[in-house]
């Protein structure tokens, strides 16, 4: 049957998740190698739904375990010095191996150890008819790099993303919790289903179905650290899936420094993102009360988990808002506006 509009496509992907992420973790992570393992310092970067990634990795090894890391972007590999890099482990996340990625890839013999977290192999880059994606692949491998594997291979045809941002969370926590002494929690199959049922509020789903132009220029997104460091993609879901002006993601209390007052002299809608901790709740309830001292629409998604898997309840429900959105106000998401008008940058690779 045709599906012109790409949705019947995006619900099928939807409905895969939940055996997806129980097929990763019923199969486990594949052993780290010993030179990935004996990394002290990590450069991590990626953009899109990657850089979610790659923040979300820096939190777990900065605070999880003995290691560090910083999230660079993937600009900062044009032009920086070697000397930079110089002793640091690379990780580098792209689903589909982009042009961009490969501008960090270029600069892998700066680093002292290369690792890729893609949902591209040589054997599925060959079947999709790019060989030269294939080679890339080997080459990593054949010069001792590593790859972290995580589905959906060739997620393509729509501009938004459901399955692969979800699963490479999930790669992440496999990939931390190899470290010794790791504090980084992986989920059991039973913990992390109920996260993948999350759906979001009801009054959200209606107010972004039909009223749409309260959220399309642009509205506030609240949470509290560390989810604020890593909800890139909760935001973009809003741009990629309904071509709305990204929100501004706020923790709580910088709120308060600037954004509500911002927010209070032209309203916009802000979402709540509340997890399980204590001290979150009360500054829920806070900015609630504020919101509704000034007339401003205040929605709350609340899922029941600590930060490092909230992130999981809190994509499902957005994924499940947008979704409802994107069908209501009939988005298209296979002729997405500026298809095949990007690559002036998207292809940018300096050495391609």
């Amino acid at each position: 049957m045709p599906d012109p509009l790409g949705h019947e496509l995006l619900a099928e992907r939807l409905a895969l998740i939940p055996g997806i992420l129980s097929d990763m973790l019923a199969r486990g992570p594949v052993p780290l190698n010993d030179q990935t393992l004996a990394g002290r310092r990590f450069i991590i970067t990626g953009t899109g739904s990657s850089e979610a990634h790659a923040r979300y990795l820096a939190t777990l090894l900065n605070l999880h375990t003995d290691r560090s890391a910083a999230y660079l972007p993937l600009s900062g590999f044009v032009d920086a010095p070697s000397a930079n890099f110089t002793g640091k482990t690379l990780v580098v996340f792209s689903q589909g191996v982009s042009p961009n990625a490969q501008i960090a890839l270029a600069r892998s013999t700066d680093f002292e150890h290369l690792i890729l977290f893609t949902a591209a192999t040589p054997e599925t880059a060959e079947a999709a008819g790019k060989p030269d994606r294939a080679r890339l692949l080997r080459g990593i491998l054949d010069s001792g790099g590593e790859l972290v594997e995580f589905p959906l291979a060739e997620e393509y045809t729509t501009l938004i993303r459901f399955v692969g941002p979800l699963a490479g969370y999930l790669a992440c926590l496999q990939f931390a919790g190899q470290f010794p002494q790791s504090r980084a929690p992986l989920p059991c199959i039973e913990t992390l289903l109920p996260l993948l049922d999350a759906r979001a509020p009801t009054a959200l789903r209606e107010a972004m179905c039909n009223l749409p132009s309260a959220f399309s220029t642009g509205f506030n997104l609240i949470t509290a650290a560390p989810i604020s460091d890593y909800a890139q993609n909760l935001a973009c879901k809003f741009m990629e899936g309904l071509f709305w002006t990204c929100p501004s993601i706020s923790d709580f209390l910088q709120f308060a420094h600037g954004p509500f007052q911002q927010m209070t002299a032209h309203p916009k809608p802000v979402l709540i993102l509340q997890g399980n901790g204590p001290g979150e709740a009360e500054m829920v309830n806070r900015s609630v009360d504020m919101l509704r001292g000034v007339g401003a629409s205040a929605y709350v998604v609340a899922i029941d988990a600590p930060p490092l898997l909230s992130i999981f309840g809190f994509e499902a429900a957005l994924n499940d808002a947008v979704f409802a959105a994107m069908r209501h106000l009939r988005i298209d998401q296979v002729n997405w506006p500026g298809k095949g008008r990007d690559d002036q940058l998207y292809g940018f690779c300096p050495d391609s």
